[in-house]
């Protein structure tokens, strides 16, 4: 009997084609993996791959340390990482790649970088120029200066997605070691932030923390139940109704209505959680609240009893303006606008507060002329048919004097 001794050349392409193979499966996999979660997967980002000499050449023409891990390129959003390095296509390509496609913080990076890619070859254009002269443009370009200080501001959240992004991946495929390996170290103030996004990651769920970091949302159902389960937890079983309103737009917050005894209001800027009691429910309706009103007529049903919304929508259609529901809305109107004029919540609460007010005014004033308007855009509708343009919304008040 012949014995052949292995041939190391065949062996190498072997395991070469196989590692290969296994790198493109798991870029695939992640792409379905983030598809499933979020809606959407990396779509623009191009990915460059390097064996070693071409690493080590790139790395010594840009001036990047050659033990270094990868880098993205906002400019022509393309991810470059070492030969088939799994931590380094979770985190270049699926990190930033995702967060530069999918984030308003992140496409405003892109759209800088290019901006700036157009001025210099503008400004180069036809002439040779060094590495020097290329930063001594840079040191006197508007656009540059406000990108290193837009890039310096969003640095924790843009690295911070990445990193979570290395650690959502690696549960998903057996690799935390891997990871823990990597960042066996981590520590300091961005030390502190990531566990703080663990923390909460823990918590609430995987669709939570990508919104927490500012991410397009597909408001649909599926997606819809799975972030009420993580956000609600088991009281979300025990939930009589959960209802979803608003715009449903990718970057606007999301809004949810529930009527339950076990579940409280919570906000945040991508999350709007109205919940209600039963009684608070049976009071709202009586008083006509715009809050109550609107998201029951014109809530998607997400979770619960149909029925129940059913007739909650009866007992709206049915219930008869009364001078307490009148006087109530008076009463929010003063509250949210007040809260307006509060500087110390900040331009984007004062705005919101300023919309509540608004609308509670508005519906005042329809219910006090036996109008009953149960969704908020026909209290705007009526609003602008009711008021002059050029009449001050202070002034508005006077209409109920």
């Amino acid at each position: 009997m012949v014995t052949r001794k292995p041939n190391s050349e065949h062996t190498m392409k072997r395991n070469k084609i196989s590692s290969d193979t296994r790198f493109k499966n798991l870029k695939s996999a992640s792409n379905e993996i983030y598809a499933d979660l979020l809606g959407y997967s990396v779509n623009e980002t191009s990915l460059k791959n390097f064996g070693k000499k071409d690493w080590d050449s790139f790395c010594l023409n840009y001036d990047l340390d050659e033990n270094s891990s990868g880098i993205y390129l906002p400019r022509n959003q393309t991810a470059i990482i070492p030969k088939n390095n799994s931590l380094s296509l979770f985190h270049e390509y699926f990190g930033h790649g995702l967060y530069c496609e999918q984030n308003l913080t992140g496409k405003k990076l892109v759209d800088l970088e290019k901006k700036l890619l157009e001025e210099e070859k503008e400004f180069f254009d036809g002439k040779k120029f060094n590495l020097e002269e290329l930063e001594e443009f840079r040191k006197g370009n508007e656009t540059f200066n406000y990108l290193q200080n837009f890039k310096s501001k969003n640095l924790g959240i843009y690295e911070g997605f990445a990193v979570f992004s290395e650690y959502f991946l690696s549960k998903n495929f057996g690799l935390e070691n891997l990871f823990e390996s990597k960042y066996e170290k981590l520590n300091g103030n961005f030390g502190e932030y990531f566990n703080e996004i663990i923390s909460f990651n823990e918590k609430f769920g995987d669709l939570a923390t990508m919104y927490g970091f500012g991410m397009g949302k597909i408001q649909d159902k599926k997606r819809l139940i799975e972030l009420s389960q993580g956000l609600f937890g088991k009281s979300l079983e025990r939930a009589r109704l959960v209802l979803h309103f608003g715009s449903g737009k990718p970057f606007s917050d999301i809004d949810l209505f529930v009527v339950s005894n076990d579940i409280t209001s919570l906000y945040s800027e991508w999350v709007d959680v109205r919940a209600y009691n039963f009684d608070e429910i049976k009071e709202g309706i009586k008083l006509l609240d715009p809050k109550i009103s609107d998201p029951i007529m014109i809530g998607k049903f997400i979770f619960g009893d149909r029925e129940y919304q059913e007739e909650l929508k009866n007992k709206i259609l049915n219930q008869e303006i009364t001078g307490n529901a009148i006087n109530y809305n008076l009463e929010k109107w003063e509250h949210y606008y007040q809260r307006f004029e509060d500087n110390s919540l900040g331009e984007y609460l004062q705005n919101k507060n300023l919309r509540s007010a608004k609308t509670y005014l508005t519906n005042a004033l329809a219910l006090k002329n036996g109008e009953k308007i149960l969704t908020f855009n026909e209290l705007v509708d009526y609003s602008r048919k009711r008021f002059s343009h050029s009449e001050k919304f202070i002034e508005l008040k006077g209409g109920i004097e």
